[in-house]
């Protein structure tokens, strides 16, 4: 039971580490973040909603604006200057519901007031230059003759006898034809408490417009402030919004309440998990002492350590007991291992000694029998066993032990040749050499009587076979034959014509290599020629370096 409630214990706080930390983490970073976010909520987007709503309202005066003054009847109105239609369609309607414009003011193309509606009285001097400069502004521009979405109607803030309006100009033009010249223009605006009534709708919290510098900060967390600018770019007041704390700490309150819910949620679920991993582990390692035990008690006398003695009491005492009697055991184990590891290896060195005895031995006998081949079989495996290196450093697959047997064995098969054949100074008649080219195949003859040349037999086999199909015994080419028989096929012809044969003298190592050359992709491999020609070079390099050094010892 005491080691049950270790477990416990150990478990439990390993499992409440990680949730501890995340709790940490969560008061540093997360809760400070989602405040942010939360701020920045009602901040930014109400900030952004602000601006876009300012933008919906300007565009709906914007199109009434020229739905009123980008019309065939109008435009024939300004232009003859019919005050009576005129102010039917601007003066006496567009103050009424639902358009509500507070000041509405037409201009014809001179700049006369043909109809004026105004809350405030009439307009000082200053401001109606400001007013005037607008309408120059419309009637001075170039509108585009084809789609009336695309004339741009010049907007703003405008102050008019110290009270602040949004305002919109339209051009007055012939809808049907909007390639005329600009009659007039159509001045419409909205005193500025109208406009804020338009857009508090789209807001949660409340709007209002103030001219004041210095703004209360009572009763709100914070506020939002959009400065508005008149057509000069002068300062003419600002557009608040004030938001309401308590909507700000009731989300803050409902997010601190989900997060204490979610890691009361989160302990209960640890205390659980913890409690029924210490139970289940317990009875595992229990269950493994036990296994211990009984496994102990079965090993046979034949141990080189004497047994402990395991009492069922005592738990755990009996696991440290068996762990080191099992150490020793093991131990001893790995050092009889060794000294069998090392008798084997001696044993092994002793046959590859018999082995390559045996193998030279077979190369002495065909040397007596051809005295001008002797020493090519070894130089052969020598240039066979630098290119096979060479290859597999390319990518290729190639069994070096294999290829170096093969190419010491490639011509074994002349044991059966005679000698007046292999010693024959002439040129060799076509009986005499359809028995010479026989060799391949009776080595391979040979070699089979062997288990253990199942693999070199078949290089033997091949080593006279060109490529192109063209070689002996079995006249196959390309991929058909193995890369080791192409290895010493170029190995073979490289020594033959750099010594000394019975119907002529060698060659020098360029003049065999030119004549080589000739062969390649007919006789030789290519890629197998080049790897060739690479340790012929580095070769030549080495060889410079060693009489170099022996000269200045």
């Amino acid at each position: 039971m005491e080691l049950r409630f270790k477990i416990l214990v150990i478990t439990l706080l390993i499992a409440f580490l990680p949730t501890t930390v995340v709790a940490i983490y969560v008061m540093n970073n997360l809760i400070p973040q989602y405040e942010k976010i939360t701020y920045d909520y009602f901040v930014n987007k109400q900030q952004q909603t602000l601006e876009r709503i300012t933008e919906k309202i300007f565009n709906d005066m914007a199109n009434i604006a020229k739905e009123y003054a980008i019309w065939n009847e109008l435009y024939r109105a300004v232009v003859a200057k019919d005050k009576e239609t005129i102010n039917f369609y601007w003066t006496n309607w567009l103050y009424q519901e639902p358009y509500n414009f507070s000041l509405i003011i037409g201009f014809s193309k001179e700049g006369e007031i043909i109809s004026f509606h105004s809350p405030v009285g009439d307009i000082k001097s200053s401001d109606s230059t400001k007013i005037s400069k607008i309408f120059k502004k419309v009637v001075d521009n170039i509108y585009p003759s084809d789609d009336i979405n695309l004339i741009r109607v010049e907007r703003g803030f405008i102050t008019i006898n110290g009270k602040v309006f949004a305002f919109v100009c339209s051009p007055v033009l012939d809808d049907k034809n909007l390639a005329k010249p600009v009659a007039g223009a159509l001045f419409l605006a909205k005193d500025i408490d109208k406009f804020v009534s338009l857009i508090q709708p789209y807001m949660v919290d409340r709007i209002y417009f103030t001219n004041q510098t210095v703004i209360s900060t009572n009763n709100r967390l914070l506020s939002n402030k959009l400065q508005l600018l008149d057509t000069e770019g002068n300062k003419i007041g600002v557009l608040v919004i004030d938001y309401n704390e308590k909507t700000l700490l009731n989300v803050k309150k409902h997010f601190e309440k989900l997060l204490i819910i979610t890691f009361l949620f989160l302990i209960v679920l640890t205390l659980l998990i913890s409690f029924l991993s210490g139970v289940y582990l317990t009875r595992k390692i229990v269950q493994l002492e036990d296994y211990a035990i009984s496994l102990f008690s079965d090993i046979n006398s034949d141990t080189i350590n004497p047994k402990p003695k395991v009492k069922k009491e005592g738990r755990f005492e009996n696991v440290r007991l068996i762990l080191e009697y099992f150490s020793n055991e093991i131990k001893s184990k790995i050092l009889t291992l060794k000294k069998q590891d090392e008798l084997l290896r001696e044993l092994f060195e002793r046959e590859k000694r018999n082995f390559e005895g045996a193998i030279k031995l077979l190369i002495s006998i065909i040397e007596m029998k051809d005295p001008y081949t002797k020493g090519h079989a070894e130089r052969v495996m020598k240039y066979s066993k630098m290119i096979g290196e060479k290859l597999s450093s390319k990518g290729y697959k190639i069994d070096l032990f294999d290829l170096e047997i093969a190419a010491y064995l490639h011509d074994i098969g002349k044991i059966v040749i005679p000698e007046n054949i292999l010693n024959k100074p002439d040129k060799l008649t076509q009986e005499e050499y359809a028995i010479v080219k026989r060799h391949s195949l009776d080595g391979y003859n040979i070699l089979s009587n062997i288990e253990y040349f199942d693999n070199i037999k078949e290089i033997v086999l091949y080593h006279h076979e060109n490529v192109d199909g063209s070689g002996y015994p079995l006249g196959i080419k390309g991929d058909k034959i193995p890369v080791e028989s192409k290895i010493i096929s170029v190995a073979d012809v490289f020594d033959a014509l750099t010594t000394d044969r019975p119907y002529r003298k060698a060659f020098s190592e360029q003049k065999a290599i030119e004549i080589m050359k000739e062969e390649v992709g007919k006789k030789f491999d290519p890629e197998v020629f080049e790897a060739f020609l690479a340790v012929i070079k580095e070769e030549k390099i080495i060889n410079s370096v060693e009489m170099k050094i022996d000269g200045e010892v």
